[in-house]
């Protein structure tokens, strides 16, 4: 396959095969947990940004537009959820996105890859004019962060007064995540202004001198337009899906703009020649450069999960085999980092060592504690779960790349771990410690939006058929979002 030939095609070996019984009734399961997890929000939340499933209670931490219903509206519809999906979409129709409390201050990627990307996600599958319009209002409300001299936006803007909140630092994935949602508004309405607002702050990042061709790191100044050179270089927190968004500007495109393949090959090169690391006993992982590249960190973030998926959607675009090879050993070691700990859940990071080191480490750990490093030199840095989607997301596209089951059967496990420690009354929360057992303290009262958007949509679309939104047709953001494949 050449580098402009888009869209790939899935294997035919499984390509619109009916679903087995066994896959089924799984995707039944997923989608009766998110029917729980809605039921808890229309309870408790209805309106408000946030679910907080132990308290009962709900949070407007996203400036008041209801951050949770918007994000999950494809979800819905993909489901087939339809009764939740109608009063869903008429809650959005009484939505002001030109407006939030006094004083707060709307962050500009968050609510791009959420709000104005759940909308569009929301247009593509429904076609109601609506969506388009208030996905426009979002866009007006964030395009006062483009007001720069370097045409990077600023982290945060002030919907209410039609202004830009100054300030000088922001991280490459703030500034870098927005070209797939603003292109796409642009696309829709015909207005090309928010496409070049995007590709403006893209080119910035593209044009600023740095030391390694391929990575970036990880801050930079909005106002002089030069990268932080203290910064640490990874593709986890504050730089992931900037990352990812170089691959998916191609494939958005259709192929047609192949300055994006180049980044993204240039990149995925530097990250393995830079970055991926294989542990003692054998588990390749992706480590980071810490600040000014004074060392290394044998440390790998659950956010940092999503790039195995990003190398096999790679590797079948681009026609770059050796790059599934090294998606699924990293896939390996992500699903291991849930597999070793007692709940089934993965860590928020995880690290690595020797067998000499393992042996010092555990010999400090107090008696009885599961917080230990395993014979396989793996071992919780961050034990928390917060219902992250990443490792599901690395499953549902490798499994669409390859048709192995296998990567359906780590997804199930997944979603029964979910099921059996994350589940509350009021439905889902985050898990304080994946090596703890005691349900009725270990909960973070919070249920991220991006649990229904991402990680309920991810386990559904992994017991789907293949033609339940297509990667021939379709390209997700990086909060799920489905956008159609520009012809």
């Amino acid at each position: 396959m050449s580098h402009g030939e888009l869209p790939w095609k899935a294997p035919d070996s499984y390509r619109n095969s009916e679903l087995s019984s066994t896959n089924f009734k799984r995707q039944r399961s997923v989608r009766e947990a998110t029917r729980h997890a809605w039921a808890g929000y229309k309870k408790y939340a209805w309106g408000k940004d946030e679910l907080q499933p132990v308290t009962r209670s709900s949070n407007l931490r996203w400036g008041d537009w209801a951050i949770t219903l918007v994000d999950s509206l494809d979800t819905l519809k993909i489901m087939e959820l339809e009764e939740e999906y109608a009063e869903a979409k008429e809650y959005v129709r009484s939505i002001r996105f030109d407006r939030s409390p006094a004083g707060y201050k709307v962050q500009v990627f968050e609510m791009t890859i959420r709000a104005l990307g759940g909308l569009l996600g929301a247009y593509e599958l429904d076609q109601d004019p609506m969506l388009l319009d208030k996905a426009r209002q979002v866009g007006d409300s964030l395009a006062y962060a483009f007001d720069t001299e370097t045409g990077l936006p600023t982290v945060n803007v002030d919907v209410n007064r039609k202004s830009k909140e100054h300030s000088t630092r922001i991280c490459i994935a703030e500034a870098g995540t927005l070209q797939l949602e603003f292109k796409k508004l642009a696309q829709m309405t015909g207005d090309t202004r928010y496409a070049k607002y995007a590709e403006r702050a893209n080119e910035a990042i593209e044009n600023a001198e740095r030391k390694h061709k391929g990575l970036y790191p990880a801050f930079i100044n909005s106002d002089t337009g030069a990268f932080d050179s203290s910064a640490e270089l990874s593709v986890g927190a504050m730089s992931d899906s900037f990352y990812e968004y170089h691959l998916k500007q191609h494939i958005l495109h259709g192929g047609k703009e192949p300055k994006f393949m180049k980044r993204y090959i240039t990149s995925s090169e530097a990250v393995k020649a830079k970055l991926v690391k294989k542990s003692q006993s054998g588990f390749t992982y992706i480590g980071k450069l810490v600040a000014s590249e004074t060392g290394f960190s044998d440390e790998m973030e659950h956010l940092a999960c999503f790039y195995p998926g990003l190398l096999a959607l790679g590797a079948q675009v681009l026609d770059r085999p050796q790059d599934l090879v090294l998606a699924e050993e990293l896939a390996r070691t992500c699903y291991t980092s849930y597999t070793m700990t007692p709940t089934g859940l993965g860590p928020e990071r995880f690290g690595f060592k020797t067998r000499e080191q393992v042996n010092e480490y555990n010999k400090h750990v107090y008696p009885g504690s599961t917080r230990v490093f395993n014979d396989n030199g793996m071992g919780g840095v961050d034990a928390r779960y917060i219902l992250r989607p990443e490792t599901l997301e690395t499953l549902f596209i490798l499994y669409r790349v390859t048709g192995d089951p296998k990567y359906q059967e780590w997804g199930w496990n997944i979603f029964l771990a979910i099921e059996k420690h994350a589940k509350v009354e009021a439905g889902y929360a985050g898990v304080q410690d994946v090596y703890s057992e005691t349900p009725d303290t270990n909960h973070i009262d919070a249920m991220e939006s991006f649990f229904l958007a991402e990680t309920l949509k991810y386990l559904y679309l992994l017991f789907s058929p293949t033609d339940v939104i297509s990667l021939d047709e379709y390209v997700l953001n990086t909060e799920a979002h489905p956008f159609r494949i520009m012809k």
